[in-house]
């Protein structure tokens, strides 16, 4: 029967541990429960580290040496040693195994027929090492490695893959591998990435983070073609400044234009936070030799106590960027009014007072024109509530702002206004009612004569609202589910007195969109320039299905009839609005089921006999990887909007197998034809996920760009190519990332 003897050193460390631990217990200190193991031992307590060996025979010389055979397994907090055969040099600390050596640490396993190990600098070498790596879940092989400290491991002749079957579909290769775990980086010398058997990617020297943190080094390149730039590559460095600084510098070839280069510089402070960027190409080869450029800052933070700020300032060189450009820019893009805003505010307890600058850019096209908005320099606004608990409730929202515009015809000038409103809910389970009462003051001074000739005009309009309604509940039954079925009908009552605006500038009124709240409200216009004269009422009702158990919402249906009691004089063309019935609204929302739910909504004009708008929208994801959405809108042309009629797709469909099919169309049934637009496939190797995606954006309806996008993802390695992932995740709701990282492991993940 073989011995088991434990070493004196071993002893004499579980002797010294404990007597440590009486010595903070009388310190005051006591045990203290943990939710897991401890992965580092404090360094104070790393000299008292036991050490345990088990095998089928130990021998050896007390304090001298120990040697074991047969299944050996040696421990320590931080490194498990496992072979047939095991000698411990308890002087030198150096261990020396043969037979089958398994060393793990931090997860991490390497495994070969010998090695040498110093168990207090954790250094030594092992020849002919196959190893896996806990946090990326890689494997490969070298001939030979070097552990250089508790985190260094450094390998020659070495090969890293994250695939499982063979052949290996791809792998990275190097004549010298240094993995520094502590410092998060990874260099490799003289490398190279085989994929299918071929070289896709030289790496003479290349450093690379070894896990999700940043470090400085090239980000992979970027590969695409452009119908409008042709073939286009890009270079990424990233400059980890600072903890909280970093910076990616980009130089960019574009065949048909030249050398772009990019910079985006990113920075959080305890006071705020920021971006800035930068997009220069000086010799526009396609635009005469041109120098075009495009900056952005965007900036937000606290300057003191109560007081925060916010910049938002972007701008380009030319009016024909958006084109040009608009898939090489991230945040740009092919937006065609630019803001450059700004913000400070004082926040209070119940309302802040800003002071702001809102301009625009306007990218113009003598194909597509669009109106400029207008520019608003300097703005204080201020908005003041009560406590939504108060009985009597009180609000004043005021303004001070100048309005300018580009655009010859329209009027510049100021404006000044107050809205105090008043009102008094009384609320019951049953029901509610609640009256308000709300004053408009409005002030303008122009820069040009209105209309009437005057440069000064003044309104006040006070407006009577009376918003009532009832809620009924009963109990039923729907598909075998206990629900709760409500009906909550609703009466509102508007009344504004006439005043004659139509000499007044328009700076910001426009239609009100289609949803609930443009339903039942105070004006039909959104802004302060147009206030509608009304006595109108608008009776309405919603039924809801709720899950009886949980509260949740199955379905809703809310129904609205609106009836003029006088002709509406104040529009936004000038031609009044008859007396009688006018738009009816409905709105529906139905999720009987997680996997699956639609909306729908139509304002409906009784006395045009016109659909005014509508729109459909419906969302289907039965299982992981099936995604399908599919949206209507349809908008007929008054005097105030012009018509539309089109149709949305787009989806994520696991087809067979490893296969996948991505998309999104737009299409306009009125132009007949087809506008932005993107269609690809998406296949998944296992270790490797493959996208190739066409994208088409129309610039105007007679002209548009077409992108190819291709990428190549190495799992746990990198990605290659022209990156389409923005553009899906942009496009499809509910896109779902193939082969989605997770959290890496535990180091007790793979202990043995």
């Amino acid at each position: 029967m073989p011995t088991h003897r434990p070493p004196l050193r071993l002893l004499a460390a579980l002797i010294g541990l404990a007597a440590a631990s009486a010595a903070r217990a009388d310190a005051g200190l006591r045990l203290r429960a943990s939710s897991g193991l401890l992965q580092r031992l404090d360094p104070q307590v790393q000299i008292l580290e036991p050490l345990f060996i088990r095998a089928d025979s130990i021998s050896g010389q007390q304090d001298i040496e120990v040697q074991a055979s047969g299944d050996v397994a040696l421990r320590r907090h931080s490194v498990v040693v496992k072979a047939d055969w095991l000698h411990d040099d308890l002087v030198s600390s150096e261990v020396r195994a043969r037979g089958d050596v398994r060393i793990l640490r931090d997860g991490n396993l390497y495994r070969g027929p010998s090695a040498k190990l110093n168990l207090d600098t954790e250094t030594g070498s092992m020849p002919s090492v196959d190893y896996s790596f806990a946090r990326t879940g890689g494997r490969g092989h070298a001939s030979d490695v070097r552990f250089l400290g508790p985190q260094h491991v450094r390998a020659a002749d070495a090969d890293y893959t994250t695939c499982t079957a063979s052949p290996l579909d791809w792998v990275l290769q190097a004549r010298d591998l240094d993995l520094d775990f502590a410092d998060n980086t990874g260099v490799a010398h003289d490398g190279k990435v085989r994929f299918k058997g071929v070289t896709i990617l030289p790496l003479p020297y290349a450093s690379f983070p070894l896990t999700d943190a940043r470090k400085s080094g090239l980000l992979p390149p970027t590969i695409g073609l452009d119908s409008r730039n042709g073939f286009e590559y890009a270079q990424p460095y990233y400059w980890n400044i600072a903890p909280n600084y970093d910076a990616t510098l980009t130089p960019r070839l574009l065949l048909r234009r030249g050398l772009m280069g990019s910079a985006e510089v990113r920075w959080l402070r305890p006071d705020g936070s920021g971006t800035a960027l930068l997009d220069d190409i000086p010799d526009d080869r396609a635009a005469g030799g041109a120098q075009r450029w495009a900056a952005v800052l965007q900036q937000q933070g606290v300057l003191a106590p109560q007081w925060n700020y916010s910049l938002n300032l972007q701008r380009v060189s030319d009016n024909n960027w958006w084109q040009d450009f608009g898939t090489v820019d991230p945040v740009i893009g092919a937006n065609r009014t630019l803001p450059q805003q700004g913000q400070m505010t004082w926040n209070q307890r119940h309302g802040y007072l800003q002071l702001g600058f809102n301009r625009w850019q306007t990218l113009q096209s003598t194909i597509s024109p669009i109106t400029a908005p207008y520019n608003i320099q300097p703005q204080l606004d201020g908005r003041w509530h009560s406590s939504s608990t108060d009985p009597v409730q009180w609000r004043v929202s005021t303004e001070a702002a100048r309005f300018t515009t580009p655009t010859a015809g329209l009027l510049s000038g100021d404006r000044v206004y107050v809205n105090p409103s008043l009102r008094v809910p009384f609320i019951v389970p049953q029901g509610f009612f609640t009256p308000q009462l709300t004053l408009r003051a409005t002030r303008y001074r122009t820069d040009s004569p209105m209309a009437n000739g005057s440069e000064d005009a003044t309104r006040v309009l006070p407006t009577l609202s009376l918003d009532s309604g009832l809620v009924f509940e009963r109990a039923t039954s729907l598909l075998g589910h206990a629900v709760t079925q409500t009906l909550e009908p609703r009466l509102y009552y508007l009344y504004t007195p006439y005043r004659a605006q139509q000499n007044l500038p328009n700076f910001d009124s426009a239609p009100l969109g289609l949803n609930l709240a443009s339903i039942y409200t105070n004006n039909l216009f959104s802004g302060n320039d147009r206030i509608a004269d009304a006595s109108d009422l608008t009776a309405g009702a919603t039924t809801r299905l709720l899950d009886a158990r949980t509260g949740a919402e199955y379905a809703r249906l809310t129904v609205a009839q609106r009836l003029l009691l006088r002709a509406q004089r104040v529009t936004l063309t000038g031609a009044p609005v008859p007396s009688g019935l006018n738009d009816t609204f409905a709105l529906a929302s139905v999720a009987f089921d997680p996997h699956w739910n639609a909306t729908a909504g139509v304002d409906y004009n009784l006395r045009g006999a016109q659909l005014v708008q509508g729109q459909f929208g419906a969302y289907w994801h039965p299982s992981a990887f099936h995604t399908l959405s599919v949206s209507y809108q349809i908008q007929s042309a008054t005097a105030t909007q012009i018509a539309l009629k089109y149709v949305n797709a787009a989806w994520q469909w696991r087809m067979s197998g490893r296969w996948y099919s991505v998309g999104q169309a737009n299409y306009s049934i009125q132009d007949k034809q087809l506008n932005n637009s993107l269609f690809g496939f998406e296949y998944d190797g296992g270790c490797w996920v493959a996208r190739f995606v066409l994208q088409r954006n129309a610039l105007t309806a007679a002209t548009a760009t077409t992108r190819v996008l291709f990428q190549l993802e190495l799992t746990g390695l990198s990605r290659l190519g022209i990156n389409p992932l923005s553009a899906l995740e942009q496009n499809i709701p509910g896109y779902q990332l193939l082969n989605q990282p997770t959290s890496p492991p535990s180091r007790y993940a793979n202990y043995e």
